[in-house]
């Protein structure tokens, strides 16, 4: 960065300064004085609008510089980053991460160091400062560098998987090393939780293997916290984590990245704390230093599950003899800041801690139970919204989401809606609406795995359908995630199916080969992935499905033809002897069944119980039992002795 006159150093000047000549260089006094620019335009609360104010501040300072100093003349480039910034990269970056961060309000990402941040990001890419596009893309691939705990499944060839470009997110900087803690609501969490691990006792810190020193950064993931995640189910991971990809030379981690919802958990503490048994409410400075207490010991809980960086020696420990390790060395800082206190102070979490059991213990209890009602929300909403979404309650399903923060709850809702009803189009013979839906719906499911709201189907056959939780112990769990994408793939797979059959039978030609080709190409993207060499994950074959559907509709087609007679006697068992798989079955009896011909039904049905034996049972047992069913229904209805006879004689 060139050199600018020191006398005219205010904020804005120095921000103005680093703008217009820097090539995107970590200047920590630039991200210190984006922060006093903030606390500038909101003394009191953030605003959502304060990114906006600090631009036009940032514009009127620079029109001043122009005029009286020599160093800006020329302020081109100060101009462009701030138009780029503040005009463009703060809205495609909010389009970009749509889906993943659609949970937060207006403003709440765009806070000081996040700004310097991009600002670095941007000018990181050296323009040509005309092409927005172009410096935007470049930006925000740099810009984004953090995906959390995100297991990277070895495919057979030996390649790894890697995260989509829209799982990645920038964390939003709290603390940056040199700059201080940034202006904002946490401000004085953050600080006074700083202070406590400073003058911690050094033996204590050697236990949790964290040194302050280390941490470059101290960041918030913007992303929802997913309690229905498997990663949920990882120890501390709900506190948060070292950032495994941010090391340094010297093999240590450098960026301590927490959990949003537990930091606001701690951050209400002091509004929400009850009376004590006096009667009355402790000061706020008490409650304060009870909050910043918490979160330092998040912060060594959070570190200690990996220690310092990949080679640390606990980063080889099992968590069965790493979790005892942390818990202990938890309660022995929090006995030890108890000592630290004011006597009165002392005094009273010396009782609160006697009733309760452990130390800090109100406002350990209050995190605990914000965090598992948020936890019960979700696991109720889900549920809920799952239940609307199947009905076709898709309005119902949508709204319920929105009290869900997490990105999976809001995509599986509107994916499993789209599904639905594009199955009740098809069945109503609304070929065109219903292939609109499917085509919509796979839209969804593609942006949902590309922003980790669902699982990553390489990872299915990576990791065999498990996600590991610690990987020196070899901890995993089954990972639900797993059958619910499979399940939809094959809803979607045989809506393409049902939508080909039924425009094929209109006859509507051109629709029908827009509905093969995307059955077609979203088969080939599923097989890929080769979900159906996994034991224990249900079998859906994409090929599988295509050649089924078209097995079908050739002999739907067939049997038309010998319309207005009835098909020959046989017909049937001739047709179905060339049908490749039980699927083909499936689909034979749905359309038979949607048409009403019970009578070909009953023979497709009564052949393809001869073939269900051993895996097929598995596969196809409970599909042949619902169309069995649905059939025998069907018959019953019908109270004529024609009917009756045909009943008779298919069971």
């Amino acid at each position: 960065m060139g050199q600018s006159p020191q006398s005219f150093m205010d904020p804005a000047a120095r921000v103005l300064g680093y703008l217009n000549f820097s090539s995107g260089a970590f200047d920590p006094m630039v991200w210190r004085a984006v922060s006093d620019l903030y606390a500038a335009v909101e003394p009191e609360d953030e605003k959502a609008a304060s990114a906006s104010c600090v631009a036009e501040n940032l514009l009127n300072r620079l029109t001043k510089l122009e005029s009286s100093e020599p160093a800006f003349r020329d302020s081109s480039q100060a101009r462009a980053v701030i138009s780029i910034l503040f005009t463009h990269f703060l809205p495609a970056y909010a389009m970009h991460h749509a889906d993943l961060l659609e949970h937060q309000p207006a403003g709440s990402i765009e806070r000081p160091f996040f700004i310097a941040a991009a600002a670095q990001a941007i000018l990181s890419s050296g323009g040509p400062w005309n092409e927005t596009g172009v410096v935007i893309e470049q930006a925000i691939a740099k810009f984004d560098d953090y995906v959390g705990w995100r297991p990277i499944a070895i495919l057979e060839n030996g390649r790894l998987s890697e995260p989509y470009p829209k799982e990645k997110v920038r964390p939003i900087p709290l603390f940056e090393a040199g700059a201080g803690v940034a202006h904002g609501r946490y401000a004085k969490l953050v600080s006074g939780a700083l202070e406590i691990l400073f003058s911690a006792p050094v033996g204590l810190l050697e236990q949790a293997d964290f040194d302050l020193s280390l941490v470059e950064e101290l960041a918030i993931d913007p992303r929802a916290f997913d309690f229905l995640h498997p990663a949920a189910s990882r120890p501390n991971y709900l506190f948060g984590l070292w950032d495994p990809t941010r090391i340094d030379g010297h093999g240590h981690y450098r960026r301590l990245v927490v959990q949003q919802a537990t930091l606001d958990g701690i951050l209400s503490w002091p509004m929400e704390a009850p009376v004590g048994v006096d009667g009355q409410r402790p000061s706020h400075q008490e409650l304060q230093r009870e909050a910043s207490a918490v979160l330092a010991g998040v912060m060594l809980m959070a570190a200690g599950l990996s220690g310092r960086g990949p080679g640390a020696a606990r980063a080889s420990i099992g968590l069965a003899d790493l979790l005892p390790k942390i818990a202990s060395y938890r309660d022995e800082f929090y006995q030890w800041h108890l000592t630290q206190l004011e006597p009165n102070h002392q005094a009273r979490l010396a009782e609160e801690t006697r009733k309760l059991r452990q130390p800090f213990g109100g406002v350990r209890r209050h995190i605990n139970s914000l965090l598992a009602a948020r936890r019960a929300v979700q696991v109720e909403s889900v549920g809920l919204i799952s239940v609307l979404a199947r009905l076709g309650r898709s309005e119902s399903a949508e709204r319920l989401s929105r009290n869900v923060p997490a990105a999976s709850a809001r995509m599986a809702s509107r994916l499993t809606s789209q599904v639905v009803s594009a199955h009740r189009l098809a069945a109503k013979r609304d070929a065109a609406g219903a292939l609109e839906r499917l085509n919509t719906a796979v839209d969804l499911l593609f942006r949902a795995v590309g922003c980790g709201a669902m699982v990553d189907p390489w990872n299915i056959l990576g990791l065999a359908g498990q996600f590991p939780l610690h990987e020196p112990g070899g901890e995993s769990l089954p990972d639900p995630r797993v059958e619910d994408l499979v399940l939809l793939v094959g809803s979607i797979l045989h809506g393409y199916a049902e939508v080909w059959r039924v425009a094929r039978l209109k006859p509507d030609e051109h629709l029908a080969g827009l509905a093969a080709e995307s059955l077609e190409q979203f088969a080939v993207w599923w097989d890929r992935h080769a979900t159906t060499t996994v034991s224990g994950v249900p079998h859906v074959s994409g090929r599988e499905t295509l050649d089924s559907a078209r097995e079908v509709i050739e002999s739907l087609e067939r049997r038309r033809a010998c319309a207005p007679a009835v098909p020959p006697p046989g017909f049937w068992r001739s047709e179905v002897a060339s049908f490749s798989s039980p699927r083909s079955h499936a689909q034979a009896a749905e359309s038979l069944l949607n048409e009403g011909d019970l009578d070909g039904a009953m023979g497709l049905l009564v052949h393809w119980a001869s073939l269900l034996e051993g895996e097929a049972i598995e596969r196809s047992g409970s599909v042949w039992l619902a169309m069995a069913s649905r059939w025998m229904s069907l018959s019953l209805a019908d109270s004529t002795d024609t009917s009756a006879a045909r009943t008779r004689r298919f069971l």
